[in-house]
């Protein structure tokens, strides 16, 4: 057990050091220097936290004839989903890229199920002072069992429609003409190994039958660069509203270390109105709206010299008197937007996925100002974190269901 112990240190000790050196190498101003090592600390991470859950699971079920199989089967698919995320990228999933998540989903779900299992044990102990091989053999079996259910369950929820859910936001001194404005807001839709041109067509189709004014996308639309997914996103093209469709960046963007072409072909190619900390003016006769967008936060820490949120900036020259929507990929990015203007009336957000299956959850709300659904941040400003479309990672949504949104702007007179 010590020595199990020690190794656990060691390795943690090794992976820590790798990810500093990694993260201090990362500054570097040559993208694709940077981009590399992004990925190789991002699998480094990933890669020994599954490792400690790999080693508990099987410890606990080698001594089981048929879940051991079935473990060492997970734990090997696990750990080379993350791999094939990088190296099976085509217009829509395959059975080898969902394969592996599947696994890590229920990699995941066996790792919490074989542990609340043992804390019963450990509670259970001293009252009895051993452990009935009735209770062991029921754990053998019920956790792996409850732990395929779960992942399929979490799985059938990613595949059928997302929910449409609808909120009426105040907004004051929004001009009668543009009152009950609607906006679609899409988030996180995740382009790449999982979700593909089939999905994206859906959508558009879809987002086309509500007739909106305006539709917003929130960052997180990719996961891989122009080359591999230009096919499948060319429907986006598609999109109808009155105004147009508004793009801003997502952390998941500077992944892909081909953020600057993706804002150049979803302008050029697509027609959409991409908001680099920019902003752009709709009006209606002489009532008007001010829709901004700001960089994600992940621009600074990937040194990425000319992206950075800048609220300021992207809405100097916005109209006085005119409210302003503005779009920022992650709620600590809305947190900074509502410090640094005198005036926002509405942020719309993404980026918690409203926390993607549970337990993650917890992490998820500690982590971040807003979580999911609509915040009253003071009388004159709102925020909405949208759930988002899809997921990241294991195709699972379990107690937190995948979504869009239509925002009604309703006028409020002051």
């Amino acid at each position: 057990m010590a020595g199990t112990f020690r190794t656990a240190l060691k390795l943690t000790g090794l992976a820590i050091l790798a990810i500093v050196c990694i993260q201090l190498h990362i500054s570097i101003n040559k993208p694709w220097y940077r981009y590399k090592l992004m990925r190789l600390q991002i699998l480094t991470f990933l890669q020994t936290i599954m490792s400690y859950g790999s080693y508990y699971l099987y410890r606990t079920y080698k001594i089981s004839s048929l879940w051991k199989k079935f473990a060492v089967i997970t734990i090997v698919l696990t750990h080379v989903s993350f791999f094939a995320q990088y190296m099976f990228i085509s217009d829509n999933p395959s059975f080898i890229t969902i394969v592996p998540f599947l696994a890590f989903g229920c990699h995941v779900f066996m790792c919490l199920g074989t542990l609340c299992a043992d804390i019963g044990t450990f509670l259970f102990i001293p009252f009895t002072m051993k452990i009935s091989v009735a209770y062991q053999k029921f754990k053998l079996n019920f956790v792996p069992v409850c732990a395929i259910i779960l992942t399929l369950w979490s799985y059938i929820n990613t595949v059928l429609p997302p929910q449409h859910s609808t909120v009426h936001v105040p907004i004051n001194g929004l001009d009668p003409k543009l009152n009950n404005l609607h906006i679609i807001h899409l988030s996180d839709i995740h382009v790449g190994p999982t979700t593909g041109k089939v999905f994206v067509d859906w959508l558009v189709n879809e987002v086309n039958t509500y007739n909106p004014d305006a539709v917003v996308i929130t960052g997180d639309l990719v996961d891989s660069s122009v080359k591999n997914l230009r096919n499948a996103v060319w429907n986006l093209k598609n999109l109808k509203s009155k105004y147009g469709t508004f793009y801003v960046t997502g952390n998941h963007e500077y992944y892909t270390n081909d953020v600057d072409n993706w804002l150049n072909y979803l302008r050029d190619q697509l027609g959409l109105i991409t908001l680099h900390n920019q902003h752009h003016v709709i009006n209606e006769g002489n009532a008007s709206l001010c829709f901004a967008g700001i960089d994600d936060i992940q621009a600074e820490k990937m040194s990425y010299t000319d992206h950075s949120p800048d609220p300021v900036t992207a809405t100097e020259g916005c109209p006085d008197e005119t409210p302003i929507i503005m779009l920022a990929h992650q709620p600590k990015a809305a947190k900074l937007t509502i410090k640094s203007l005198p005036r926002v009336d509405l942020v719309l957000s993404g980026h918690t996925h409203g926390g993607q299956f549970f337990p993650v959850h917890i992490p998820v709300y500690l982590a971040n100002p807003y979580f999911a659904g609509l915040y009253k941040v003071s009388p004159d400003t709102h925020v909405y974190v949208s759930r988002g479309l899809r997921f990241y990672g294991a195709p699972t949504r379990f107690l937190s269901y995948p979504e869009f949104t239509s925002v009604y702007l309703v006028s409020s007179q002051p």
